[in-house]
Formats: C-alpha cells, structure tokens, sequence
C-alpha cells in the first residue's frame, strides 16, 4: 500500500467515524427530560471536539428538553472556531438553534450563512425573472381574520343564540370572536366563540350568526378578533450597548445606550445606476401602492344551497384574487333591478331643504354614520327585497370602463372589462313623494350605515339647483366567507385556471334571494369586484412617541447632502399631470393631490430657512397663464388672497382692509384706486416766480389719461384751482401773486 492511499483511507475512516451531521439519541439515552439534558451536554461536548458539526433533535425527543446552544462564548482570532448548529424536529416544527457568533465571512461574524453564487458566464439566465438567493413565499388563504364591529340587539346566554351585527362579511362557519360585554367597549363578561351556522332573517331583512353564549350581551357590544400573518418577523431585543445598522421586519426594543438603526439601506455604487431604456435609477427605500381592479370573474357551474356552496367554471378568472371578505355579484343582467334613475347626494350636502349629514352613531351604528343620500325616482322598481343586494352607478363617469380614456400610469393598468363599485343595500324606505331610497354598506373605521357613496366626479352629486340623474343597477349577490377550496395561485399563469387544479368551490352567505328567480343559478356569470371604499395605503407612516426632551435637535425626517455634487431637487413631488388644462383626463376630475404639504400640528415656525438661498427662496412660476394665490381663511369675506397678475406682473390684494400697522409706504411710485396704475405720486417744493399767479407743473412720467385728482398745498396763504389737466401734467392757478420764495407741493390720485 502506497503512503498516499494509507493516508486517504484514514481521512474516510475519520470522516465516518465523526460525521458532520448527529443525531442527539447516539450520543444516549433520551427516554426522558433529565436523561436527554445529559445527553445534549455529552453530544454538544463531542461535537465541538470533533470540529464542529450538525446536532439533529429528533421528533421523538421529550419536550422538556431545553435547547441552550451557548458552547461558542469567544470569537477565534483565526476568525473560525467549531461551533454547533442544532435542528430542533420536535413537534413536527423545526427551529434552528444557532451558535451565537458563528464565523467570520468576511464582512459581519454570522450564525447562519446562506451563500449564492451566480457565475454562469458563457451562458445566460433565460428570458427574465426574479432570481433570489432565498425565497419566503407567505399564502394567506382562510383561516385568518380581521374583524370589528357591534352587536345591533341585545343577545342572551344560551346554545345557538342569534347574534344580529351590522355587516356579516368576513364571518364564516368556525372563525373565532370575541364578545364584549359593555357597550363600545373591551370590559366583562367576555365570550371567546366558534360561530356554528350562517342565516338570514327574512323579515327583519338582515344576516345573524350563531354561536354557544356563556354571558348576556348588550347592543353595541364588540365582536371582533385579528391575526398578522407577516412572512417573515424579526424581534430584536438590545439590553447591552451596541449599535446595530439595521434589523427588518421589525420590533426592535432599544432598552440600553447606542446608536440603533432599525431598517438600514446603504447604497454603494461605481457604475452610472442606469440602463439603457431605464426609468428608476438607484433607490435606497422604495415604496409603491398599485389598486389592483382586474379581479375574479367566472360563471357557476352548480349550486348546492346544503353546503352554502357554488361552483364556478375554470378558464381565465383569476382566482388568486379571491377574498373572504368581498362579495360574489351576479353579473346575469336578467337579475338586475336598472329601472328610474337616482340622485345621490353627497355626505353633509343639501337638496330640496334637507341636509344630509354624517353623524356620530350608537350602538346600532357604531363608531359613525356617513351621511349623503341615494333617492330613486318613482319608477324604480325597489321595495323592501332590494336589502341584501348589491348597488352600484353605472353611467361612464363613475365607471372605470374597459380601457378608461383617463389618465393613470405606471403598474395601475385598467381592465378588460368595466370595474364596478358594488355596495351592499341594508336599508330602503318610501319617501311621501313616491319616490324611495335606498342606505349602502361603507366602510369608515367599521363597517357601517350611510346614506350615499363617495363619487368619482362632483358634478354628479345633486344639490339644490344642480339636479344631477344618474343610472344604477341594483343586483343579487352574497358574501364570500370560505375561499378555502376555491382558491388557486394563477398569477404565473396570468389568471388561467385548469379545472383540475381545485375543485373551485366559494362558500357565500345566505340570502333573501334564495329559492327565487334572483338565484343564483348555473350559467350565471358572476365576478368578486374591488372593495368600493379603498382607505388609500400611505407609502410611508411615521408616528413618534418620544416623552423625554431631546438632547440635541432630532427631526421627523432627515436629509443630508454630503455628495461633491449639486442634486437638483431635496423633495420632488409629480404627477401624471401638472396644468389644470389636463383635467379632463383624470377619472375624478380633481387635481392629482388635495393639498400638497399639509402643516396640522402646533410648531414654533412653518417653515425655516437656515441656509443661504442662491436664487429664490419660494417660487410661483404660474405655468399656464393661472394666477398661484396665497390665501388666508378669515371671518369677515371668507378668505383674504395674494396674487400676481401672469401678464402684467401686477399684486392683487382681495379681501379685507390693508392696514400697515403702524408702519410707513416706502418708495411708492403712485396710489390709483383703479385697474390704472398712477406713474406719478407727488411733487415737493416746486419753486413759483415772486408775483406769479400761474404754473405749469410737467409729470417726470406720463399718466394714462387726465382722470386723476390733484391736492395743492402753496408755502403762502391764496386761493387756487387747477383749471387744466392733461395726461402729460397741470396748471395750477393762485387767487394771490406768489411772494419771493414761494413753493409749492402736490400729489395726485388716480
């Protein structure tokens, strides 16, 4: 035998004898807690004077056996040392347990290292695509809510209790909720429940649920429950000094000293952070919102009303988008209720004498009530059956139509089919008149009551003197409340669903439309639509809660240039449109932002300059030729303003009085109560002839015109009058001949 092959023989012999990865019961016995403790402490032990290696907890492990991997206490100059990762598969759940410091990479010493290397050079990744190094996928598909609302009746204790609340969507058979036992409030007794069925009232015209009560509960009573799914979070906790860059997903509990950073981005680049046809450039913090509309739409193939079931038709219906908490329409227009016409009229509006207010609700009607109103002509064939469907507007403006000629851009395409606002009706009257209305389903911190929907375009609100007709569909529909064997994850397949890839099956919630010709029923295209009432998501969300002074000055944001270089804007805020001219593009036909830079907290200053402003401090280029007004809200004409006339250059002070408070005009030119400015203002010491009883006084400048006023004040006692006034100047006349050295001063007003 050669001395290299010996050599390599005592290598695998090795290797075999001492393998990377163990398992905790061939080190010993592990029959119980305290057998097993000692046997971690042995395993650990040999593990480490092995080298280091994998300890595998099997799942038949006691589970009081305490995982404290603390063997690795220093960092090895040689920035290596053996250390022990444990995977723990107790319980059929794995958790690593690392070593603390781990090893050093090269950048950072890590207890657990994932290390991707893509070097494929000669060849090329195929067409494009997302290539992580370490993929988490998160499907949040049922069994999780985020519920809130109230009990609109009292409910007593007992088995299957009905319990009346303000919106059954997102309730299903099974979730789990809590009752309070107070008004409007988390006070005792609770109840902790499993709903058991879903039904419909049909005289009261309204769903309940049902469940088992240990405690009587009164209206107004809390019935809600919330889980976070988060993929991924990160709890870190600093009891001793240190300062960390950064942490993501995230709860960081600061206790101790040291500069702590909790999400941190640093951006290094050499290249010119641009690609050809690029659009983006480098960023370090990126936040984007995108309001999806191209939602699920299919037909139903059956209906089994035993399982509160429906089963819809594979093909392209994207039902990755399902959710349990919006509502299944039927888009079977033969089922829709579109005579007559209605108006709406907006929350805190005014038509024929009547205001439509919101108002803070009770506890039928929690949290609020959103005023408005939605009034059906006569002809609208509406009664009390309407309750429980689904109204949406259906004229083009409210409507964002299959390629909706309005502006959007970016990832927010529009659909191929028109994207209705569905709300549900829970409450209808007839009005003296013959003519009804109808209160909607809207969602404002609850779910509650309102009277009308929130419109794209103003104009379609009426108001007194501005009757506004608008046409409607009212249509059946239910609430989805079980997505479970329905959904499947067609986004990769852009929405196409195989028939053989779920069973395709959505629960709803019974209805008073059951059993009738408004039915569900096979053949019946129906859709899930977008949520009508989007709280649109903030990019960004700062909220501080300090409570001791700051010893140095902190702000909410900062920005530092420390760049060699000029960046040509500190805050640039665009829209997809910039001149008023373009408003006829926009969907609501309102300016893309409200009020750009909102300032609603008490402060010292608004606004501060510290630093040295090279050209302009504000600027108001007033593109378009349209005045940029500077306006102050006041109590005696409304609103007091500042502009500057586009052509003329020219400030235009409206509102009240202009009071100087005590302070001088300097440098006047003129004072004109007219559009016409004055170009003259007044002469001082003019000299007159001694015996003169005429003078010719010659503006510096031209006036307009002679439609001006003149003020004589002579150095001597004499009458005068100014017989003669030409756009060029005046002649002044003296009832008494001038003495030597008389003077004279003027000033004229326009």
């Amino acid at each position: 035998m050669c001395r290299a092959t010996g050599l390599l023989i005592l290598l695998v012999t090795a290797a075999l004898a001492a393998p990377t990865v163990r398992s905790l019961e061939d080190f010993g016995d592990i029959s119980s807690a305290q057998a097993a403790d000692a046997t971690l402490k042995r395993a650990m032990d040999q593990i480490i004077a092995d080298g280091g290696g994998v300890l595998v907890i099997p799942p038949g492990a006691p589970d009081g056996l305490r995982i404290d991997n603390l063997r690795q206490a220093e960092r090895s100059t040689a920035n290596y040392s053996p250390v022990v990762t444990v995977m723990d598969y107790r319980r059929g759940h794995l958790i690593y347990d690392v070593a603390p410091i781990g090893t050093w990479n090269g950048e950072s010493w890590g207890a657990l290292t994932v290390v991707r290397k893509l070097n494929l050079s000669p060849q090329s990744l195929d067409h494009c695509g997302v290539h992580a190094a370490e993929n988490l996928a998160n499907y949040v598909i049922s069994g999780t809510t985020s519920y809130m609302t109230t009990l609109t009746d009292p409910v007593q204790k007992g088995q299957d209790q009905r319990c009346y609340v303000d919106n059954i969507r997102g309730v299903w058979v099974g979730l789990y909720l809590n009752l309070t036992g107070n008004p409007m409030g988390y006070g005792n007794p609770f109840d902790r429940i499993h709903v058991k069925s879903l039904g419909w009232d049909p005289e009261r015209r309204r769903n309940y649920f049902t469940c088992d009560l240990e405690h009587d509960h009164p209206a107004g009573a809390l019935v809600y429950n919330k889980h976070s799914t988060q993929g991924l979070q990160v709890s870190g906790f600093s009891n001793c000094d240190n300062q960390t860059v950064g942490e993501l997903g995230v709860v960081r509990s600061n206790y101790a000293v040291g500069d702590s950073f909790v999400i941190s981005g640093m951006f290094k680049y050499m290249g010119d952070v641009f690609s050809g046809f690029g659009d983006e450039g480098g960023i370090v913090l990126n936040a984007e919102t995108i309001g999806e509309v191209d939602g699920f739409h299919s037909a139903i193939e059956a209906v089994d009303w035993t399982k509160d079931e429906v089963t819809y038709a594979a093909g392209k219906c994207n039902p990755h988008t399902l959710s349990n908490s919006r509502p299944l329409i039927d888009m079977n227009r033969a089922k829709w209720l579109t005579g007559g016409t209605v108006l709406v009229v907006q929350s805190g509006g005014t038509y024929r004498g009547q205001s439509y207010p919101g108002v803070i609700g009770g506890p039928g009607n929690a949290f609020n009530y959103q005023g408005g109103a939605i009034l059906g002509s006569a002809d609208c064939p509406w009664d009390e059956d309407v309750i429980g469907r689904f109204f949406c507007l259906t004229d083009d403006s409210e409507v964002i139509t299959a390629g909706d000629p309005s502006s959007v851009g970016g990832y927010a395409s529009a659909a191929d089919r028109p994207t209705y606002r569905w709300y549900q009706v829970n409450g209808f009257e007839r009005l003296p008149d013959g003519t009804k209305r109808v209160r909607i389903l809207r969602v404002r911190w609850s779910a509650v009551a309102a009277g009308g929907p929130t419109l794209f375009n103003d104009d379609n609100y009426t108001t007194d003197g501005h009757e506004r007709p608008l046409h409607y569909v009212i249509a059946p529909g239910a609430w989805v409340y079980d997505i479970s064997q329905g959904w499947a994850d067609t986004l990769v397949t852009g929405g196409w669903l195989d028939a053989k890839v779920c069973p395709r099956k959505l629960k709803l919630t019974p209805t008073g439309d059951r059993g009738t010709r408004f039915d569900f029923a096979p053949g019946d295209p129906v859709e899930q639509p977008p949520g009508p009432d989007p709280w649109q998501p903030r990019p960004l969300r700062i909220r501080q809660f300090d409570q001791m002074p700051s010893t140095m000055p902190s702000a909410t944001i900062e920005m530092q240039q420390l760049g060699r270089v000029q960046v040509p804007y500190c805050i640039d805020a665009g829209a997809i449109i910039s001149g008023r001219e373009e408003l006829p593009t926009r969907k609501d036909r309102k300016a893309p932002y409200g009020t750009m830079l909102h300032l609603g907290a008490l402060c010292n200053m608004g606004i501060e300059f510290a630093g040295d402003v090279m050209d302009t401090a504000i600027m108001f280029r007033q593109p378009n030729g349209h005045t940029q007004p500077i306006r102050w809200r006041n109590d005696v004409v409304g609103s007091s303003s500042l502009t500057v006339e586009p052509t003329t250059g020219e400030f235009v002070f409206a509102g009240g009085a202009m009071s100087l408070s005590g302070q001088s005009l300097k440098q006047a030119r003129g004072l004109s109560a007219t559009e016409k400015p004055a170009r003259n203002l007044r002469g001082i010491d003019l000299g007159v002839a001694a015996g003169g009883t005429e003078l010719q006084v010659a503006f510096p400048t031209p006036e307009p015109d002679a439609a001006y006023a003149v003020s004589i004040t002579p150095s001597w006692l004499t009458n005068t009058c100014v017989p003669a006034k030409t756009a060029a100047g005046f002649t002044v006349q003296f009832g008494t001949p001038a003495p030597a050295g008389a003077k004279v001063d003027w000033i004229i007003v326009r």
